[in-house]
């Protein structure tokens, strides 16, 4: 039995078409003989067989036990003479049949060549429901020939039978490679200019780590920022004595396969000493939860916990982990997880074909693709649990769990698995630091220029005009919100569908932030808090970076999200009823945090707030989005990262895979290596 099940589906397809190809030969000579030598054959391939409920074997043994009635028992030649027409015939019909129930007789064969990981996948199944499809046309052709035609029908049987089994063993590759080319539009499938100019429009993250890569490899790099420093959402400023981060709290994608790491590493730079490690607190229920830097420790201290759920705990952050790892696994080799096309074109259409046995669990959740809520559900029953999981995620992504994509959320479980991190000396010394590199490389960051046109000509980008001004490249990289591409890019020079696909799309949440410098030695507390009870966040800046506060105070940052329809609420910029709602918020958020930090209130120094429209003023987001566009599962597709428009690309939070520090240094790591033709070194790795 067990070395049936090791017979390559080669040879096992033509160990079950071999009763079938003895009847035809003997039968064919006139011999009743043919008919018990099938049944006979077919007896010990059922017996041998480790699959009982093959369709293929159980047609095949019931075909020639009816056979044997009829020609011995009945004493009618039937399956004698018309051997050809009756067998095609019953190959056909079980053929039809596999399909009507979804289960395609070839998947048997298909099963012996392929891992377990392809077998749930719908190209698996597309694959094998197109062979089957073939097979039943090719029986149903052999069953009108052997009736109609006299000899040599056989030699055109078997030239159809070749066919078959040459279509079997090519189409599988081919398909693949089709469906992979249709993943990338018709319009992106041009190649980047041959040139050393590259523009960049937009200096948040995305474009400045495309840059700093494009930069270290030779390029003329020519970075454009409306804004009076760099770094888009990664940036920080100073009020008094106080230094705030206006957003990011903490960074992931700096573990042992962190694409944010490996981006350092190749700019020659050791992460370890550019960055701390984040620590976070939870508060549920008027309960803080202290979060262990450990990933095991974290894992145990939910088991202890909930001890009810503790053999689900360790499951599902086993699970977890293991998809986790294997979702970055071509980090080493390119330097960020690509998806399927950029797989197959990087690394080459094996490599995918392969892709589904070494990332079997990752594989599993591409094929299902469910949501967040889901697996929770299918692990847990207590609700406050799946609420601290659930904390984290939503204040990342934006997204409630039921509209949050699974593969979405693996990424933000990377802080409790791989760490989050806070760049030493402010969110804006690591904007500087790759803006700096940019420089040191014979680049260029000139600030405060807005860029107010892309300038196309025979359906190629020829630069851009900024502050007035024509600067020139056949490469320009749209580090910003794809909401506003359209204000960028002359229509005319866009098709129609893509116009269409960009007004689709949907700014994500935004957020208000209040800026508190106190008087206060916060230094016990967590740096960061997540209050579920009472829907905010809390960053003590200071105890990431002490040089952010002096001595004795506490730079103190409160952030709550909002819908981006919130945008609207504040009214016009300036007006009073602008500062009233802004001032209603500021104390509406001081009083929740109060909640948590008593005393915060009558230790204020210094105070600001960032309304969703500051947020739009200083970033260009429309609706003061923090994560570019909506991360939800319902969300239109994301733009592909080249443009109808030969040489423009989009890269950051308006492109695969997001928003957040680390998808759009993935995003830059990906447009960087487009440009530079995927450097030699990571191919051949």
């Amino acid at each position: 039995m067990n070395a049936a099940r090791d017979i390559p589906g080669g040879l096992w397809i033509a160990l079950l078409f071999s009763p079938w190809i003895a009847y035809w030969i003997i039968c064919g000579f006139g011999y009743s003989l043919g008919v018990l030598v099938g049944l006979f054959i077919s007896i010990i391939i059922y017996v041998v067989s480790p699959d009982k409920r093959s369709i293929m074997g159980l047609t095949t043994l019931i075909y020639f036990v009816v056979g044997v009635i009829f020609t011995f028992a009945l004493r009618l030649p039937l399956f004698v003479t018309h051997n050809g027409p009756l067998g095609y015939g019953a190959l056909c019909i079980m053929s039809l049949a596999s399909l009507a129930f979804k289960n395609p007789y070839t998947y048997e064969v298909a099963k012996r060549d392929y891992p377990e990981a392809y077998w749930h996948t719908p190209e698996f199944f597309r694959i094998n429901a197109i062979l089957t499809s073939v097979w039943t046309v090719i029986f149903l052709v052999n069953a009108l020939l052997h009736l109609q035609l006299p000899p040599p029908y056989y030699l055109v049987s078997i030239a159809l039978n070749i066919l078959g089994i040459v279509i079997s063993v090519v189409y599988p590759r081919m398909y693949l490679r089709w469906s992979v080319q249709k993943l990338i539009p018709a319009y992106a499938r041009w190649k980047a200019p041959d040139s050393r100019d590259v523009i960049i429009v937009g200096s948040g993250i995305g474009g400045l780590t495309c840059g700093a890569l494009l930069a270290k490899r030779g390029y003329r790099v020519t970075v454009l920022e409306h804004h009076y420093q760099v770094g888009g959402c990664c940036t920080s400023f100073r009020r008094g004595h106080f230094i705030f981060s206006a957003g990011v709290e903490s960074i992931s994608g700096l573990g042992p396969r962190g694409p944010v790491r490996h981006l350092l590493v190749e700019l020659g730079y050791n992460p370890d000493e550019l960055f701390v490690r984040t620590r976070e607190a939870y508060v549920i229920g008027g309960e803080w939860i202290e979060i262990p830097s450990s990933f095991n420790e974290f894992v145990e201290m939910l088991c202890k916990r909930y001890p009810d759920e503790a053999e689900a705990i360790r499951e599902f952050f086993s699970e977890v982990e293991t998809v986790y790892r294997e979702m970055y696994k071509e980090v080493e080799l390119v330097g960020a997880p690509l998806p399927k096309d950029l797989l197959a074109q990087v690394l080459g259409i094996d490599y995918l074909f392969r892709y589904p046995v070494e990332h079997p669990a990752f594989s599993k959740y591409i094929a299902s693709n469910p949501t967040l809520k889901e697996v929770l559900d299918q692990y847990f029953r207590n609700e406050e649990l799946k609420k601290l999981l659930v904390l984290l995620t939503t204040a990342y992504l934006g997204t409630p769990p039921e509209e949050t994509p699974f593969l979405s959320a693996l990424p933000i479980y990377g802080y409790y698995i791989d760490g989050g991190y806070y760049p030493k000396g402010s969110a804006q010394a690591y904007a500087n630091l790759l803006a700096r590199i940019i420089e040191n490389n014979r680049g260029r960051v000139l600030l405060r220029h807005m860029v107010e046109k892309v300038v196309v000509e025979d359906g190629a980008v020829r630069g851009v005009i900024a502050n007035g001004r024509f600067f020139e490249a056949p490469i320009v990289v749209l580090n910003v919100n794809a909401l506003n591409l359209l204000k960028l890019v002359d229509k005319r020079h866009l098709p129609k569908s893509y116009i269409e696909h960009i007004e689709s799309l949907r700014p994500s949440v935004t957020a208000f932030i209040v800026y508190l410098g106190v008087k206060m030695d916060l230094s016990g507390y967590p740096p960061l808090i997540k209050s579920f009870d009472d829907g905010i966040g809390i960053v003590v800046n200071s105890n990431l970076d002490p040089e952010l506060a002096p001595k004795g105070h506490s730079s103190v940052s409160i952030i709550t999200l909002l819908p981006p329809e919130a945008y609207k609420e504040f009214g016009r910029y300036g007006t009073p009823d602008y500062k009233a709602r802004k001032a209603e918020y500021t104390n509406k958020l001081i009083k929740k945090a109060e909640r948590l930090i008593p005393g915060l209130k009558d230790n204020i120094v210094i105070k600001d707030a960032a309304t969703p429209y500051t947020i739009e003023r200083y970033t260009l987001n429309p609706n003061g989005a923090i994560y570019g566009l909506d991360q939800s599962a319902r969300a239109p597709k994301r733009p592909y990262y080249k443009t109808p428009i030969k040489g423009l690309y989009l890269t950051g939070a308006s492109t695969f895979p997001g928003g957040g520090i680390e998808a759009v240094t993935i995003s830059g790591i990906i447009t960087a290596n487009d440009i530079s033709s995927w450097p030699t070194r990571q191919k051949e790795k």
